[in-house]
This record gives structure tokens, C-alpha cells and sequence, in this order.
């Protein structure tokens, strides 16, 4: 290696640049964290290849340099990865306002505690006294003079007669007095000790948080006792480490047995036990981890147990085997090995089926029950609105109501973790979406056990590939650099198969291959205190790999390179191929493979009947609400400007801005959805194009993510520039609607009203918690049907296998009230006097029935509720204008947009038109236009009415105007006297004078446009 990866730093500050580059680019508010958290995860390396330098240059060993390199990138990517998911979640907003104390509380367990707690190991690996084992001699193999030097880790019997000569039965073995500092060693060394120890921080939680507790007070002990169960294991598998090699136990048992007489005799049960405890002793404090793990209800740490009592004693066998050749004699292959390791392999496997038998409650059910079809649950659960007490209702924060959650909904809504990483994954593609996207929005348990879902998602699988061969170097450097000592490589050996099986581990159960334990990936997650544990374990095998030149013969990688790579290449292909896919082991029925291209599951609708409705069949819809958040929609205008729908935000957001002359989405509230606002008429009348699932399509995992790409949409007819303005003089306290269409061909030009609703207050939040902590228990409801939250429900159970019982089972809480109002343009008639009155005279003068008259202007008589059946298309939410019957003008209702298009007529000679909003409709699912089928205008009245009716309309500034009152709605309509556009304007209030201004301020900026058109 050149000199200068070995002693310039090169290898070290390049790689973290690198890594951080990307973050700092979104420009985002956490970029001016990203330069610290580089600067300081360098800083730890620097200081790590101090510590482990070999010579007086500087210079270190390269499975030293691969460990400092691979570890801090992966510590340098899970700080940033914490930073931008928890520190600062919200990418958008500014750097002043992320500083909150939620965050800096965040910042204090995510990054500066395992920061501070590793440089202070680091400072005291340095600078106490540190203990270098020492050399062991070589020894001469005793049969062949010309085998290769044989390690100390080979010392010991290979037949299964000298294995139990060995072990205490033989009679010729000299007998003295021990020394005092040997017995105390073998004290200290004593299996019974050892097992108590490793048992203590396992079993420490249940002192402070019953049955479920992971911490015992602020530490996270069982996090700790991962890295002391390695070094208890490693100090217990060395002292027999040469027998991991392919010995017959049961035949050594049966000559012990022969040779003594009977098994139950004391010297016979001596030799039993030395003969098998190189077995029995990992098993044995493997049980006694998997017990107190039980006892503790967490099966996230019996998975990295196993894989540390696998990673040691795989490790003495493997270098048993190797060191075993003669010569040029191949190494040992893979089924040599497996047959060796074979006895290992059957007892842990019993044992991992016995823990797992313990666990083989309501929570491994349901996980199994989750694993099987994770598209079998709805991501989200609505909040009944339901009456409640004067008392109860007081209890809610500030601009809420009460509402009822059910126990079955949210139980549901938690299951669907792992469909949702998958989605977040099927979203991310190869290439990712980038760190400042938000459409995917935020993945559930994304910071811990998904983090691999969000790095995929972002960055892409590639990304995720690359990440782990990172820890796969970190894992072969940690036991390349312990080769001199056979204790610190059995520890490095199970620190990293720790560190690779969770990779590997957690990206399994991001595929659902495998079900979800809640396991963390190692030094990506969020969990300060597990990163501490890991950095601190690597740190101990860096400080006793100063020697520069090793005592024995290199070891022979431990596990096969290609068979990890091909796992982890293997996992991210296949879910990239085919995201949409569930193992079906649960119910019997096989894997299945559902199709992309199925329609959106609906939500639960926020009622209490159906929330408790049966989860929605995976065969006929999908439940990927990523998917349909990546589908964009967006409504386009005149000269190519256009405003797609973020999900995320339920905000239409202004595309190619220089086009829409200053619209944004508040200009279209009413017509479009506005957060805070009732659902918009174009909302209500395409939900299955606004609703639509476009999946997530093989081409689009495969290849880079398009830019400004549409998948569908609405073609409206509103002039933006038009739009805006008026939007803007409409708005105000008091009610206000304007239309103007037109009279040619009905297109509608602008439709505003105002004032809108706005978004809601933001809760309080210390009522918020103060409701919280009084309702938290779901009970099930009394003889009375009240709902008594305040106590707990033995009968309402969070974990259940089959989810029985849940669905009688509710407790308080509390939502944003529904929303008030419509489209005050189109959604909301006024009283129609004088649009009344121009209706009844034109039909005295044409000699007609008032309400043939009526109907040939597109008015209904009598009762006329529902949408308005005159527009093109019939836009749901809208409401029918109309005379009442027999027609007159007390009791007449109307719109804005019934009364622009009667004004149109008496411009247009008596033409009128069906007014449209909608020029054409893309489909998502096809990609292609259909144009909105026109509706011919229709002869209202002859030109001499309309001549006459004329004579009612007053001019002034290029327009001609008819006033009217009735109540409290001041009306104007008319038209342009060019003949180009018709209009109305309606303002409700008491107060003549405001709603004249209102009224000129409208009018003149409409005049204006006409001018400059």
C-alpha cells in the first residue's frame, strides 16, 4: 500500500467529503450541519489512526486503514442520515426555525452522545496503560516436521482418544500447587461468572420498565451487553478453541464412558464436560441471553446474539480447518466446513427455535400475520366525529373537536410499517429521489428499522449496495487486524458478523423476505446509544491491532465475499424487479405477485361503522399511498403554465411560473382543494383522476428520475392572469364571488370567492399532551354506549394474532373539524331577484312560459337541488339555479356563474351558451387527452328582447352593468361592450358602501384586463 494511505490522511478526509457533498448541495436548513458532522467523524479517524499507528512514521497496517475508512463513512452517513430524518425532518423550512428544543434534544441522543462517548474511549485506549499480549513461540508440529507453523489457536488434540486423554481422564498428568495470580485469572475466567455477567445489562430494564423495557434509566444496557457478550464469548471459545474442528463428540463420549467404567462416576463426568463444553459454554450464555431477552418481551437482541455466538465459533472452526492443510494442500471447501461446524449448527438451531418459542405470543403472531401479506392493511385511520359531553368537550385543545379512534383501525394502520418501506423502496428505484424530496413522505419507523428503505429511497439501490460492501470491509478489517491475537480476533470475528448479519438482516426485512423484528441497522440507525456500543467494540479491536507484523500466518477469510455480495446484490434485485410481492405462508396460499397497476384501496371514511370494516383485498387494489403520491397530477392554462398537486401538502403548487402570471394555488380556492378549505369541485367531480395510482413502474425503478414529468391532468379554461387578480379583489371579511365567461363559445374565464378558510391554528401543545395522558387507554364502550377512556380495558389488547376484540374497542380523541362553505362562485346560491326579473321579462317578451324561459337560460323552476346541469361538464359540489313555482321573483336562488351566462345572452343577441371550465382530461393510466365534448348554444330569446334588455344594463369604463339588491347580496352583471366577455359579481353584506368598493375594485381590474388583452 503506498506510503501515503498509510500515513497522509488521503484515504481518510477524501471519502468523507465525498459523502457529505450531497448533503450539503440540497441548500436544505441541516447543510450547515453537514461541515461539522464531517469535520468531526474526521476527526475521529484521525484520531483512530494515531492510536493504531505501528511505527514511529505513522504509518498502519492496511486491514487497520480499511477499518478507520469503512467505519467512519458508515458513521459519517448515519449521523447525516440522523440529522436530516430527526434532527431537522422538515428540509424546507429555515434554519432559525429548526432549532427547536425538540430538535436539540435530538441533536444531544443522535449525535453528540455517541460523538463525545467515543473520543472519550479513544482518549483513554490512548493514554492508559494498554496491555500487548504476547508473542507466542512457534511450535513444530508433533507428526510432521514439515507442516506450516501451527497458531496457538490450534494447540490442543485432534482425535477424539486424545481428546479425552486430554481432558483429565489420563493418569499420568502432573499434579502441584496452582499459583495465586492463576487462580484468581482462572477466577475471573470462570463460566458461571462469565454468564452472570453478560446476564446483568440484559436483564437490568426489567429493574426500571417492567416486561417491555429497553433502557434501564437513561442507558441502554442490552445495546452494551451485545459488545460484552462478544468478549465473554471470545474469552470462552479460546480457552477450546482447537476443538472446533470435525471431531466426533459422541464418539468421544462413548470412550470416555468405556474408559471409565460408567458415565455417572465423578472423573467420567469431568471429562464429559471438558470434552463438550467447548459446545456447551457459547450455548449455554447464548440461553441465558435468549432468556432475559424473553423475560423482556425484545427479540431485537436474540438475532445479534445468535449472530455473535455464530461469528466466533465459525470463525475458530474456519481457522482449525485452514490451519489443518499441509503444504499446498487446498483449503478446506465450503461442505468441509459445514460438516465441522455441523453439531454448532443443529443446537443453535434448536435453540433459536426454542427462543422464538418463547416469544410465540400476540407479538410474533402478529409479525408473522404482517410478514405473510403486508398489503393487506390501510396505512392510515381516520377519527370518528361523534357527539360528546359538555366536559369532554372542553378537555380538547383549542380548534378541535372530539372524535373515536378504533383500536382495530390504528392496529392496522401500525401493521402497515413494512408495506410502506417497501413502497419507499419501489419509489427510490436505483437511482433515488434525492434528499430534499418529500413526496414520498415520512416512512414509519423510517430514523430505526427502515433507515435502509430511506437511504434507498433517497439515494437509491446502488447506494444501498455500496453501503453494504462497506460493511462488509468494516467486518473482514476488524478480523484481518486481530490476526496476532486469538482472543481479539474471536471478538472481532463476532463483532462483525454482528455488524453484517444486521445489515443484512434489516435489508431482508425491508424485502419482507424475512419478518420484521425491529432489529437497527448497525451505525445507520438512529439510537445513539447502540452506535456508541458498536464504535466502542471497533475500537477495542483497533487498540489491539498496534503490532505491526502479525505472530501467525494470516487467517483465511472467514465467510465466502461472493456469497454476501451475491445476498445483497440478489435482495436488491429482486426488489427491484418485483416490489409488490408477499411470501403467503401464513394462510398456506404460497407467494403471490400483485400487479402495479391496480386502483387505490379508498381511506377508511371518518365514520364509526366503518372503522371497523374488514382490511381491503391486496388482489383488487393497492395500498401504496407512495405510489400514488409519486403520480402527478397537475391543472395547465392558457400559454403552457400549469400547477401540480403536491401530496404531501395537499397544495397545488405553480409550474413554469412566468406563464401563470403570479396564480397560485389560493387563487383557485373553492374550485381546487386548499389546506384548511373544503374539498374542491374539481376534486369532487375527477376523484378517480385525482385519486389515481399510476404504481410504481418497472421503467421508472430502472432508470433516473424525469423532471417537470406529468402523468395527468386538466386542461382548464381560466386565464391565470385573470384568475389571480380577481382573487385578490374578492378577497375580504365579508362574502364576495366573481365569474366571467365567455359569451362566444362558454369557456370560463375566472371563477374567485373569498374569504377563504385558511388553515387551522396549530395545537396547543400542552393541552395536547395533557389530553393525551388523560386518554390513552381504548376500553370498550359501557351498557350506555359511553365511552370510558380513563382506565385501561384488559379486553382491548395492542398485540393480537388475529386482531379479535379490537374492533369493540375505542378511546377519545381529537381532529380538526370539518370545514365550513363551498365554492362561493359555484357552489353557493344567493338570492336571485334581479337575475329573476331579466328572466321574467324576456319570456313576457318572447310570449312564453316563464319556465320554458327559465330552462332555455339554463335555470330550474321549483325545487332544484343538486349540481347545476347547465355546465360542461356537470361539476360535482356545484348548485342548480333556479325560480320557484310558478315563477316570480320572490324565492329565486342563484350563482354567479347562472347569472354571467344570462348576462352573456343579452349580449350575444339572445344566445346562450353552456359555460365549461374543462378543455380535456389526460388519463394517468394511458397518458392520453380526451377533449371535454362541447353542448351547442341555445336561441334564449330573439335579438329585439335582447335589445330591449340591453336598455337595463348601464355603461361605464367599457362595460355594461345591471345592478340589483336582494337582502343582503348586492349583485352587478354585464358585459363588455365589446361583446368579448360577460360577468357577475355578488357581494353579501349589510353594508351597501363596502360591498360598492368591493364591487369597483373588481370591476376596474376586469376592465383593465380587457384593455390590455
Amino acid at each position: 500500500m503506498p506510503a501515503l494511505s498509510r500515513t497522509g490522511g488521503l484515504f481518510l478526509w477524501v471519502p468523507h467529503v465525498l459523502v457529505a457533498v450531497p448533503f450539503f448541495l440540497t441548500g436544505a436548513a441541516y447543510a450547515l450541519l453537514v461541515p461539522a458532522v464531517a469535520a468531526v467523524t474526521f476527526l475521529i479517524g484521525h484520531q483512530g489512526r494515531r492510536l493504531t499507528r505501528c511505527d514511529d512514521r505513522g504509518g498502519i497496517r492496511g486491514p487497520v486503514l480499511a477499518v478507520l475508512v469503512a467505519g467512519t463513512l458508515l458513521l459519517e452517513l448515519g449521523l447525516l442520515l440522523a440529522v436530516r430524518l430527526v434532527v431537522v425532518p422538515k428540509p424546507q423550512v429555515s434554519f432559525a426555525k429548526s432549532l427547536t428544543a425538540e430538535s436539540l434534544g435530538a441533536a444531544w441522543s443522535v449525535l453528540l452522545q455517541p460523538l463525545l462517548g467515543l473520543l472519550a474511549v479513544i482518549v483513554l485506549l490512548r493514554w492508559a496503560p494498554r496491555w500487548v499480549p504476547p508473542r507466542h513461540p512457534p511450535r513444530q508440529h508433533p507428526d510432521r516436521a514439515t507442516h506450516a507453523l501451527r497458531p496457538p489457536m490450534s494447540r490442543g488434540p485432534k482425535t477424539a482418544s486424545e481428546a479425552w486423554s486430554f481432558s483429565g481422564l489420563s493418569t499420568s498428568a502432573a499434579k502441584g500447587a496452582m499459583p495465586a495470580s492463576r487462580r484468581r485469572r482462572r477466577l475471573a475466567q470462570h463460566p458461571a461468572l462469565i454468564m452472570a455477567v453478560v446476564a446483568v445489562p440484559f436483564l437490568l430494564p426489567l429493574l426500571a420498565g417492567g416486561g417491555a423495557a429497553l433502557k434501564f434509566g437513561p442507558v441502554a444496557t442490552p445495546e452494551y451487553g451485545k459488545v460484552l457478550l462478544c468478549g465473554a464469548l471470545a474469552v470462552l471459545v479460546a480457552r477450546d478453541s482447537y476443538r472446533f474442528r470435525d471431531v466426533h463428540l459422541l464418539r468421544a463420549l462413548r470412550q470416555i464412558r468405556q474408559a471409565s467404567g460408567g458415565m455417572l462416576r465423578r472423573p467420567a463426568l469431568v471429562a464429559s464436560y471438558r470434552t463438550s463444553r467447548f459446545l456447551l459454554l457459547p450455548v449455554a450464555l447464548f440461553g441465558v441471553v435468549a432468556i432475559a431477552s424473553g423475560l423482556r418481551h425484545d427479540f431485537g437482541t436474540i438475532v445479534p446474539a445468535a449472530l455473535v455466538t455464530m461469528g466466533v465459533t465459525w470463525c475458530a472452526t474456519r481457522h482449525n480447518l485452514d490451519s489443518d492443510r499441509i503444504g499446498d494442500e487446498p483449503a478446506a471447501p465450503g461442505v468441509r466446513l459445514v460438516v465441522a461446524y455441523r453439531l454448532f449448527i443443529g443446537v443453535a438451531v434448536l435453540l433459536i427455535g426454542g427462543a422464538v418459542t418463547l416469544f410465540a405470543t400476540d407479538y410474533v403472531g402478529e409479525r408473522g400475520r404482517v410478514w405473510s401479506d403486508p398489503w393487506r392493511f390501510r396505512w392510515s385511520s381516520a377519527c370518528a366525529v361523534v357527539p360528546a359531553t359538555p366536559e369532554l368537550r372542553a378537555a380538547v385543545p383549542a380548534n378541535r373537536v372530539p372524535c373515536l379512534r378504533s383500536l382495530a383501525a390504528d392496529a392496522e394502520s401500525e401493521e402497515s410499517q413494512v408495506a410502506q418501506a417497501i413502497s419507499a423502496t419501489a419509489d427510490g428505484g436505483l437511482w433515488g429521489r434525492g434528499l430534499r424530496d418529500r413526496v414520498s413522505g415520512a416512512v414509519a419507523a423510517g430514523p430505526t428499522d427502515f433507515v435502509l428503505a430511506v437511504v434507498w429511497n433517497k439515494l437509491g439501490g446502488f447506494v444501498v449496495i455500496g453501503v453494504g460492501l462497506l460493511v462488509m470491509v468494516l467486518a473482514a478489517g476488524l478480523v484481518r487486524a486481530a490476526e496476532h491475537s486469538e482472543r481479539l480476533r474471536l471478538f472481532a470475528a463476532g463483532l462483525g458478523a454482528m455488524i453484517v448479519g444486521q445489515y443484512l438482516f434489516v435489508l431482508a426485512t425491508t424485502a419482507n423476505a424475512i419478518p420484521h423484528t425491529g432489529i437497527p441497522a448497525p451505525l445507520l440507525s438512529r439510537g445513539g446509544q447502540s452506535t456508541l456500543a458498536l464504535l466502542i467494540g471497533i475500537a477495542v479491536v483497533l487498540a489491539g491491532a498496534r503490532r505491526s507484523e502479525p505472530a501467525v500466518p494470516a487467517p483465511r477469510r472467514v465467510v465466502s465475499t461472493t456469497m454476501l455480495v451475491g445476498s445483497l446484490a440478489g435482495i436488491v434485485t429482486v426488489l427491484t424487479l418485483v416490489p409488490y410481492a408477499a411470501p403467503g405462508l401464513g394462510g398456506l396460499t404460497g407467494p403471490r405477485i400483485y400487479r402495479q397497476d391496480r386502483p387505490l384501496c379508498p381511506p377508511r371514511p371518518a365514520e364509526r361503522s366503518a372503522m371497523v370494516t374488514q382490511p381491503p383485498d391486496p388482489k383488487v387494489c393497492s395500498t401504496d399511498r407512495i405510489a400514488l403520491a409519486r403520480t402527478r397530477i397537475a391543472v395547465t392554462f392558457p400559454g403552457g403554465g400549469r400547477l401540480a398537486l403536491d401530496r404531501t401538502t395537499g397544495e397545488w403548487e405553480p409550474e413554469h411560473p412566468e406563464a401563470l402570471s403570479g396564480l397560485a394555488g389560493a387563487d383557485l380556492a373553492g374550485l381546487t382543494n386548499v389546506p384548511g378549505g373544503p374539498t374542491g369541485l374539481i376534486e369532487r367531480t375527477y376523484p378517480d383522476l385525482i385519486g389515481y395510482s399510476a404504481g410504481a413502474r418497472l421503467s421508472r425503478r430502472l432508470l433516473p428520475p424525469e423532471r417537470d414529468r406529468v402523468d395527468g391532468g386538466l386542461a382548464l379554461t381560466l386565464d391565470p392572469g385573470l384568475q389571480h387578480v380577481l382573487a385578490g379583489t374578492v378577497s375580504g371579511p365579508e362574502p364576495a364571488a366573481v365569474v366571467v365567461l365567455d359569451p362566444a363559445d362558454g369557456r370560463v374565464l375566472a371563477s374567485a370567492g373569498g374569504p377563504g378558510s385558511g388553515k387551522p391554528p396549530k395545537v396547543n401543545r400542552r393541552q395536547a399532551e395533557r389530553f393525551g395522558r388523560e386518554h390513552r387507554h381504548y376500553v370498550r364502550p359501557g351498557p350506555d354506549g359511553r365511552v370510558d377512556d380513563s382506565a385501561a380495558d384488559p379486553a382491548c389488547v395492542r398485540r393480537s394474532r388475529d386482531g379479535a376484540g379490537q374492533r369493540e374497542c375505542w378511546r377519545w380523541s381529537y381532529t380538526v373539524p370539518e370545514p365550513a362553505g363551498s365554492d362561493r362562485a359555484l357552489g353557493q346560491a344567493y338570492p336571485f331577484d334581479g337575475a329573476a326579473d331579466l328572466v321574467l321579462r324576456a319570456a313576457e317578451a318572447e310570449g312564453r312560459d316563464p319556465g320554458e324561459q327559465a330552462e332555455l337560460l339554463g335555470l330550474g323552476v321549483g325545487d332544484c337541488g343538486g349540481p347545476d346541469r347547465w355546465t360542461v361538464p356537470r361539476l360535482a359540489g356545484s348548485v342548480a339555479s333556479c325560480l320557484p313555482d310558478p315563477p316570480g321573483r320572490d324565492g329565486s336562488r342563484g350563482t354567479p356563474l347562472a347569472f354571467a351566462v344570462i348576462a352573456g345572452a343579452v349580449a350575444a343577441d339572445g344566445r346562450a351558451v353552456h359555460p365549461g371550465l374543462v378543455d380535456g382530461v389526460t388519463h394517468p393510466a394511458t397518458g392520453g387527452t380526451e377533449a371535454v365534448p362541447d353542448r351547442p348554444a341555445v336561441t334564449a330569446f330573439s335579438p329585439g328582447t335582447a335589445e330591449r334588455l340591453r336598455a337595463s344594463f348601464q355603461p361605464g369604463d367599457g362595460l355594461r352593468r345591471y345592478t340589483t339588491e336582494a337582502g343582503n347580496c348586492h349583485w352587478t352583471a354585464g358585459y363588455a361592450e365589446s361583446g368579448t366577455v360577460a360577468f357577475a359579481v355578488v357581494v353579501e353584506t349589510p353594508d351597501r358602501a363596502a360591498a360598492d368598493a368591493r364591487t369597483r375594485r373588481t370591476l376596474a381590474a376586469l376592465s383593465t384586463w380587457i384593455g390590455g388583452r
